[in-house]
């Protein structure tokens, strides 16, 4: 199909929305929210020793795991 075919088909301006607009206010708050787990990661190594972290019954190994977890999702 040619551009104006698919122009045609999504309606006057669509493909111009489609492929030039961005959401910086969403990606911002995506930045925002990986920096408030970083720093959630940080103070959690800070305040823990490693062997608290390779023990998966302790408090600090599950929150390690749910801080990555939401890390890999964004």
């Amino acid at each position: 199909m040619t551009a104006s075919e698919v122009s045609r088909l999504f309606g006057p301006g669509e493909l111009r929305r489609l492929f030039f607009t961005s959401r910086p206010s969403d990606l911002q708050l995506d930045r925002r929210q990986r920096f408030r787990e970083l720093l959630r990661l940080s103070r959690l190594t800070d305040a823990h020793p490693i062997d608290k972290f390779r023990d998966p019954a302790s408090g600090p190994h599950q929150q390690l795991i749910d801080i990555l977890q939401r890390l890999v999702r964004k």
